[in-house]
């Protein structure tokens, strides 16, 4: 007869095997696009474009909200992107330091008329400032009554008629390229309507900033912002380019993200009672594209393309990662409809279920078990040979995972390619099982007790140190 804790033990075996099978597979899959991007990107002129204004017109939307460490040097490298066609527009979301008049005084601004274009409800509108200086010509910056991040991004799409709006937090620094990159995949597509576009999020916790470039990227002196590089490295490539393969990419990075005007203003922008406005956009945008029936693609460009200072304390850091599964828990909920349902395709059959299992399910699994095997151990039941054998593989290919991770990103892109960077990296993926996966675990389940509980936390504030000014914690 088969006891209960056979069946337990074979239940967890069975998810490891799938779960991990699954990222094993994403990792090879997106090892060989990404060889094959980088291939391709050596064959892309990115110079015979820069002069052409043929090119789709870009509205670069950016809220702020107390974003006074970094808003000048922010606002200059977003005003010297390489891209013929393109405005920035900055929305001040009610920002209670001196960002607003670092603006005025930095860039010269004074009051002017914009016309409005759409009619996405927003919170009030106060003044729209534009500059005396023509070297500014570009910007736009208006100051609003704060509404949160989503409300200032659909102030941003009322005022302008660009072809795609592009999505970015004021606290990045993009590469010089990076428009010409996002708009790749759309010049490039003969069939599909790209609607959507992502790239690869960087750190710049420790690295050299200068001029609002990103000069040295270099692995964090602090454990905490470090292991937070590995997972992005783990996320952006060895997971996103499997799933834009598919047309099954269910979040693009609210730090950078680009969006085609139509699309975006016919599901009425981004969602401003959600928190995981990003993912809630991109399932959003599926969902109207699959119901109209669209030739469509989402697409993600797997290359670094946007810098930004990741938490640099538990305190913080423990506030995104909550809000982070509150956001996922929402917008399962709030799409469910699209789970399993041939209708949706690939976002139907394998993305929606996948994210269930692996994203929004995986910590309460991960509890139910401790919970179960420390029952084991008070009731003498515990199958020691069994849990010491998953303990071994589970750590074993966890960190074999961030292992390769950090090789790929090394090898494919040449940075953090100094030897104390990798021996920084490999440290911290021995220690990270031990040190930093329960504090995550603890923040994702108390993010499940907010979301059930409905505890109105919001979307929490990240205290900048400012570029190129480590601040070591």
């Amino acid at each position: 007869m088969i006891s209960a804790g056979n069946i337990v033990e074979k239940a967890f075996l069975i998810y490891f095997l799938i779960i991990y099978g699954s990222y094993y597979g994403q990792a090879l899959v997106s090892y060989y696009l990404i060889s094959n991007y980088q291939k391709r990107r050596e064959n892309f002129d990115i110079n015979e474009f820069l002069g052409d204004n043929q090119l789709p017109s870009i509205s670069l939307i950016a809220p702020a909200y107390n974003e006074s460490a970094v808003i000048l040097d922010s606002v200059r490298s977003l005003l010297g992107l390489h891209y013929f066609n393109y405005e920035l527009v900055v929305v001040n979301d009610g920002s209670k330091d001196d960002t607003l008049q670092k603006l005025i005084e930095g860039f010269e601004l004074e009051p002017a008329e914009v016309k409005v274009y759409s009619e996405i409800p927003t919170k009030p509108l106060k003044t729209i400032y534009k500059s005396k200086n023509n070297s500014f010509a570009r910007l736009t910056v208006i100051d609003k009554v704060n509404g949160r991040k989503a409300d200032a991004i659909n102030v941003g799409i009322n005022h302008s008629d660009a072809d795609y709006f592009g999505v970015i937090d004021l606290d990045c620094i993009l590469e010089p390229d990076t428009l010409m990159c996002l708009m790749e995949p759309v010049l490039k597509s003969k069939e599909k309507e790209v609607v959507a576009v992502g790239g690869v999020i960087g750190a710049t916790n420790d690295s050299v900033i200068h001029h609002g470039k990103m000069q040295d990227p270099k692995s964090p002196d602090t454990f905490l912002p470090r292991i937070q590089v590995i997972e992005y490295f783990r996320s952006f490539i060895l997971s996103r380019p499997t799933w834009s393969k598919m047309n099954g990419l269910l979040l693009i990075s609210g730090a950078l993200g680009l969006f085609e005007r139509n699309v975006l203003r016919a599901v009425d922008g981004f969602s401003h009672d959600s928190i995981g406005e990003d993912m809630d956009l991109v399932m959003k945008i599926h969902q109207y594209c699959l119901e109209k029936k669209m030739n469509y693609s989402v697409e993600f460009i797997p290359f670094p393309l946007c810098w930004t200072e990741v938490p640099p304390t538990l305190e913080i850091l423990g506030r995104q990662r909550n809000r982070w599964m509150r956001g996922t828990l929402e917008c399962m909920a709030k799409f469910k409809k699209m789970a399993l349902n041939p209708k949706y395709g690939v976002i139907g059959m394998l993305s929606y279920p996948y994210w269930f299992l692996a994203e929004m399910l995986a910590p309460i699994l991960e509890f139910v078990g401790i919970f179960i095997t420390i029952y084991f151990i008070f009731t003498g039941t515990l199958n020691v040979h069994f849990a010491i054998i998953i303990f071994a593989l589970v750590y074993f290919m966890s960190i074999l995972l961030s292992t390769f991770a950090v090789v790929v990103y090394y090898l494919l892109f040449n940075k953090y390619n100094k030897t104390i960077d990798l021996m920084k990296f490999v440290k911290s993926i021995l220690l990270e099982p031990f040190i930093y996966h329960p504090r995550v675990l603890y923040w994702s389940l108390s993010g499940y007790y907010d979301y059930f509980m409905q505890i109105e936390k919001g979307w929490g504030e990240m205290t900048r140190s400012g570029f190129g000014q480590p601040k070591k914690t």
